[in-house]
């Protein structure tokens, strides 16, 4: 009997694979962008959930219902304790963003804009004006405090491993006498991000990714 089945020629063969390899690489590059944003934006929301849960908990055992009441503002000393008592800190460096006595923190390598058009910013020799510190979960953080603002954060998310972009792994964190977390760029950029080469770490992406569920929309 003969058989009535049909291979694929070689032709056919060849010509799905192009298309499979056009396909690919086209969306590969997407998709592992989304991953990535959404492990850094993971990575983001435990810094953002330690930091909520120490502050609220050092407002508890202040007896506080405002952080006006403590003696948190503009007070370094003060602001050193509340680390050490409150957060699961593995290294510090003291008012350096990159070491300090061994212990390393930001990164050495320039961060740079989502746009990638900036010559970088170094953070080599820039003071930290109050403590930086590493968390366990390998967040780096330079913590202030003022007159005005109880609490102030500058965060990698991932400690020196890159992107080491502003907006990606780096964002600007404030703290209301509440002990609520807000973003004062998002709301000053009407709600928005800015991007803009000579913004630097003010992004207001933070914001932007509470914002939006918790999803780097951009």
């Amino acid at each position: 009997m003969k058989s009535n089945k049909k291979a694929f020629t070689l032709a056919e063969v060849l010509v799905t694979l192009g298309i499979i390899g056009v396909v690919s690489a086209m969306t590969v590059p997407n998709l592992v962008k989304n991953y990535q944003n959404q492990a850094l934006v993971t990575q983001l929301h435990k810094v953002y959930t330690e930091f909520s849960q120490a502050i609220q908990l050092y407002m508890s055992d202040q007896k506080v219902e405002s952080l006006a009441e403590t003696e948190l503002f503009n007070n370094n000393a003060n602001l050193e304790a509340f680390i050490d008592n409150y957060f699961k800190v593995v290294s510090r460096c003291g008012n350096s963003y990159i070491s300090n006595g061994g212990a390393k923190c930001f990164s050495s390598d320039n961060y740079y804009a989502i746009n990638g058009d900036d010559a970088g910013r170094s953070l080599s020799g820039v003071t930290c004006n109050g403590i930086a510190f590493t968390l366990a979960s390998g967040a780096a953080v330079c913590a202030e405090t003022s007159a005005t603002v109880p609490l102030y954060f500058e965060v990698d998310v991932n400690g020196a491993q890159a992107p080491n972009t502003f907006g990606r792994d780096f964002f600007d964190i404030w703290v209301n006498n509440d002990g609520e977390l807000y973003d004062k760029n998002f709301q000053d950029y009407g709600n928005t991000t800015n991007f803009a080469n000579d913004v630097g770490s003010s992004t207001g992406a933070f914001g932007r990714i509470m914002n939006d569920g918790w999803k780097m929309n951009y």
